[in-house]
């Protein structure tokens, strides 16, 4: 099965992780393959290290977009390593659930082709359900996933100027 969840509100990540513990608590092994999200800053990575039955991968760590030091280059550069890790896993998947995160993303800035990530996803999907984050999915990858959800922001604190807080949004 593939799975998306996309959209501009606020509970991507938090859902991916809450089907990455109901996958853990039935003894399946799980892999998580996380772009843009620079180590040790979120809070979700300090527990996911540590919990046995998931292989946790880490690949271009930050956005050019938020960090300007960062060009498009060596971001497309480590998306690709991210496709690459992704290709080891399809010669020997061993996974009962995949989560790829910040994918729709990496699509969407043009760090990685939408056809790949559809190619990739097809594959993943012959032994493992994949679960695919990210504002922006395409309407490509829509069409070819089993469950697709979308998450709405209705109200967020940004446009009231209150910042990120800590165990909140990081």
């Amino acid at each position: 099965m593939i799975i998306i969840i996309t959209g501009n509100g606020k509970g991507k990540t938090t859902s991916s992780i809450g089907q990455i513990i109901r996958a853990l608590g039935h003894n399946q092994k799980v892999c998580l393959i996380q772009l843009f999200k620079g180590e040790n800053f979120y809070g979700e990575q300090n527990i996911l290290t540590k919990l046995e039955g998931l292989d946790f991968f880490s690949f271009a760590k930050e956005h050019p977009f938020c960090f300007k030091k960062i060009s498009k280059e060596q971001t497309t550069e480590k998306c690709n390593e991210a496709i690459n890790k992704i290709k080891e896993i399809i010669n020997n998947n061993h996974y009962d659930l995949i989560v790829l995160e910040e994918f729709n993303i990496a699509v969407r800035d043009g760090f990685i082709e939408n056809s790949t990530l559809i190619d990739l996803a097809k594959k993943l999907s012959e032994k493992s359900t994949v679960m695919i984050t990210g504002r922006g999915a395409t309407e490509d990858l829509i069409e070819i996933a089993d469950l697709v959800s979308e998450v709405k922001e209705i109200k967020h604190p940004y446009t009231k100027g209150i910042q990120a807080k800590k165990g909140i949004e990081f």
